[in-house]
C-alpha cells in the first residue's frame, strides 16, 4: 500500500483502488476516497486505461455474499459508538501505565519489552480507527454527493455548503490544547499590569520559572499544560522532533502573541461557527422536502459522527507515538552510554527491527555509528537532490528509479495541471475549507520558525500539522499547499472559524513571498495577489463577509497530499493523517518500523505522496 522513494512515503494508489474494488457497495468508492486523501487527479476513463483496467481484478460476489458483507457493515456502523468507547478504554489504560514509567531508568532489555507491548497492546488493536476512516470516507462522499444533487449545486457549491454543515463540530479533542493555551492568555490579560508586562516582556524568565515548576499562578497553568499535552511538536508523526516539553518557548510566544492581539474568546470563536452551521442547516431545511431532508440529515449526523471520531482517535495516535518517541530517546541514551552511539538522536536513523536484534543478540552488524553515518549520508543527499514530483508512475523494478531523481521528474504525472493552475499570474486557486473573505499581507512559512511574532497575517505554508494548531487564532487565513478536507488542518480550521483554503495548485510557496497582499475568498477557494511586491509591514489582516455566500467556488481539484518524514510506527498507512495533516517534504531520518531493506515498493503502478 506503501513506497519509500527517496526519504519520501508514497501511496501506491493502484492498490488502493484495488482494495476499495472489494467492499461490494454501489457508491463512488474510488471518487470518495480521492476526495479524502486529497488526490488531485482523479481516476477518469482515460488514466484508468494508461495504468491498467482496475475493473478487471475486481472479485465477484454473489448475492448472498454481498448481503452478509452490507449486513456486517451496518452493524458496524451502528455500533461504532460502542467500538470507540472501548477503543479508548483499552488505550487510556495502556496510555496511563506507560506515562507512569520512566524508560530512561530501564535497561536495553526493559525498552525492547516496553516497544513490543505497546505494539502488542495498543497499535496491534487498531482496527476501530481503520473502521471509522472506512466510515468517514463514505458518509463525507456521500454527503457531498447529496448537497449537489439535491439542493442542484454544482460540486464546488456543494463542497462549500458541506463545509459549513461540518462547522462548529464541538467535542474534539485536538482542539483542546489550542483552547487551554487561550484561557491562560486570557488570565494573563487580566491580571495587574506589572504580571502583565513581565509576562510579555520577560519570556526566558517565564520560561525558568516553569521549568523549575514555579508555584506562580500562571507558571502553574502553563506547568499543567505541559504535564498534559507537553508530547507534542512540530511534525508531530516524526519521532526525532522535538518537544514542548524540550522547547517550552513555543508555548510562551504562543500565549504572548494571544494576549498582544486580543485573540483568545473562545466564545466568539465558537459562536461564529454556529452561526455558519446554522445558515447551512438552514439553507437545507428550507430547501428539501420532509423524505429527502430525513435522510439527508441522517447521512450528516453519520459524517459527523465520524469526522469527530476520527479527530479524537488520532489525537490519541499523537500520544503514542509521544510514547514511543520517548522510549526510542531512551534507547539511544543507553547506546551513548555503552559507547556505540554518540548523540541519543542517532537511534532515530536505527530501523525497529535493528533496534530488537540488537537487544536480541541477532545483529546482522556491530558497527551502530556506522550504520547511523551511512543513514546520515544518504538523508543528507536526498535533501541536497532533486524533490520527487508529487504523483508518478513505474513499471518494472520500482527501486531502479530511485537512483535517477531525474528520471522521476519526467514521470511528473502533474505537470500539466500545474502548468494550467499557473496560467494566471495573478490568481491561484484551491479547495474551500472554512468559509471567509480576508484582505491582508502573508507570512510565507517553511519551517515553525519563520511564523515567530505572528500578528493577523494570513500564513502560508506547504503543509501543516497538528503541532502548528496554537498559531492559528494568530492568523487572520490560512493557505495551505497540500492537504485535504479531511485532514488536521481542515478539520481543526473549521473548529476554530479560520479562513482556510486547502490543496492550493500553481506553485503557492514559490509565487507568495512574505508581505505581499492577498484578498482570499476561502468560500470559493481563491487568492487573489494585489499587490506581487513585498510591503515590509505587518499588516493586521481585515476579515470581510464572514460567511462567503455570495459567491461561486472555482472549478478545482482537491490538493494531492503531502509527504510525510519517515517515522516508527508498525502500522504501514502512513496517511491517518492527513493527514493528517502533513510533515516537510524532506525526510530527515529514516523510519524506526519496518526496514527500508525489507519495505515492499511498489513493482507496478501509481504512486502518490502520502499525507
Amino acid at each position: 500500500m506503501l513506497g519509500l522513494v527517496r526519504g519520501n512515503i508514497y501511496y501506491n494508489l493502484m492498490n488502493w483502488y484495488r482494495c476499495l474494488a472489494t467492499i461490494p457497495v454501489g457508491v463512488d468508492k474510488g471518487k470518495f476516497m480521492e476526495t479524502m486523501m486529497g488526490v488531485k487527479q482523479t481516476l477518469d476513463p482515460a488514466l484508468e486505461r494508461e495504468l491498467g483496467a482496475i475493473s478487471a481484478t475486481e472479485p465477484q460476489y454473489s448475492i448472498g455474499t454481498k448481503i452478509r458483507v452490507l449486513v456486517s457493515m451496518l452493524h458496524k456502523i451502528y455500533t461504532l459508538d460502542g467500538l470507540v468507547a472501548s477503543f479508548f478504554e483499552n488505550f487510556n489504560h495502556h496510555y496511563a501505565h506507560a506515562r507512569s514509567i520512566d524508560f530512561f531508568s530501564l535497561s536495553i532489555q526493559e525498552q525492547s519489552a516496553w516497544i513490543r507491548k505497546l505494539h502488542r497492546d495498543v497499535t496491534s488493536k487498531w482496527e476501530t480507527p481503520i473502521l471509522n476512516d472506512t466510515y468517514v470516507m463514505l458518509f463525507f462522499g456521500m454527503l457531498k454527493k447529496l448537497v449537489g444533487q439535491y439542493l442542484h449545486l454544482d460540486s464546488d457549491k456543494a463542497q462549500s455548503l458541506q463545509n459549513d454543515l461540518l462547522c462548529g463540530q464541538g467535542d474534539v479533542e485536538s482542539t483542546e490544547p489550542t483552547k487551554m493555551l487561550m484561557r491562560i492568555a486570557a488570565q494573563v490579560d487580566a491580571s495587574a499590569a506589572p504580571v502583565r508586562k513581565w509576562f510579555l516582556e520577560n519570556q526566558q524568565d517565564v520560561i525558568a520559572r516553569v521549568l523549575n515548576l514555579s508555584e506562580h499562578t500562571i507558571c502553574a497553568h502553563i506547568e499543567l499544560f505541559l504535564d498534559k499535552y507537553g508530547f507534542r511538536c512540530i511534525n508531530e508523526l516524526k519521532l526525532e522532533e522535538s518537544t514542548l516539553y524540550d522547547q517550552p518557548d513555543f508555548v510562551i510566544e504562543s500565549i504572548a502573541g494571544y494576549v498582544r492581539t486580543k485573540s483568545y474568546s473562545i466564545d466568539a470563536m465558537e459562536e461564529r461557527e454556529l452561526a455558519i452551521r446554522h445558515q447551512a442547516e438552514a439553507t437545507i431545511n428550507s430547501t428539501l422536502n420532509p423524505v429527502k431532508r430525513a435522510f439527508f440529515n441522517w447521512v450528516l449526523w453519520h459524517a459527523r459522527r465520524g469526522v469527530r471520531h476520527r479527530e479524537n482517535m488520532r489525537f490519541a495516535r499523537t500520544k503514542l507515538f509521544g510514547l514511543f518517541r520517548e522510549l526510542w530517546r531512551a534507547y539511544g541514551a543507553n547506546l551513548v552510554k555503552l559507547g556505540l552511539l554518540q548523540d541519543r538522536q542517532d537511534a532515530f536513523y536505527l530501523t525497529q527491527d535493528e533496534l530488537y536484534a540488537f537487544a536480541d543478540g541477532r545483529s546482522v552488524t556491530n558497527d551502530i555509528a556506522g550504520l547511523v553515518a551511512l543513514r546520515k549520508h544518504e538523508y543528507d543527499e536526498y535533501r541536497k537532490g532533486v524533490s520527487p514530483p508529487e504523483r508518478f508512475m513505474t513499471r518494472g523494478a520500482a527501486g531502479l528509479f530511485m537512483h535517477y531523481p531525474q528520471i522521476l521528474g519526467d514521470l511528473n504525472m502533474l505537470r500539466q495541471l500545474e502548468l494550467d493552475a499557473a496560467a494566471d499570474p495573478q490568481v491561484l486557486r484551491g479547495t474551500p475549507c472554512c468559509p471567509g473573505v480576508v484582505e491582508g499581507v502573508v507570512r510565507v512559512a517553511v519551517t515553525i520558525n519563520e511564523t515567530k511574532n505572528l500578528s493577523g497575517e494570513i500564513l502560508v505554508t506547504a503543509r501543516t500539522d497538528p503541532g502548528w494548531v496554537p498559531l492559528y487564532p494568530l492568523c487572520s487565513g490560512l493557505l495551505i499547499e497540500r492537504g485535504s478536507l479531511l485532514s488536521h488542518s481542515a478539520v481543526v480550521a473549521r473548529e476554530l472559524g479560520l479562513p482556510t483554503i486547502v490543496g492550493i495548485s500553481g506553485g503557492l510557496m514559490k509565487r507568495l513571498k512574505t508581505g505581499m497582499r492577498v484578498r482570499i475568498d476561502a468560500a470559493k477557494g481563491e487568492v487573489r495577489i494585489l499587490d506581487d511586491t513585498d510591503s515590509g509591514s505587518n499588516v493586521v489582516a481585515a476579515a470581510v463577509n464572514v460567511s462567503g455566500k455570495d459567491t461561486q467556488a472555482p472549478d478545482v481539484l482537491v490538493g494531492d497530499s503531502t509527504t510525510r518524514k519517515r517515522r516508527s510506527n508498525s502500522r504501514s498507512r502512513s496517511s491517518n493523517e492527513d493527514e493528517e495533516d502533513g510533515a516537510s517534504k524532506r525526510s530527515q531520518s529514516p523510519a524506526r518500523g519496518k526496514s527500508p531493506a525489507r519495505g515492499k515498493s511498489p513493482a507496478r503502478g501509481e504512486s502518490k505522496k502520502s499525507k
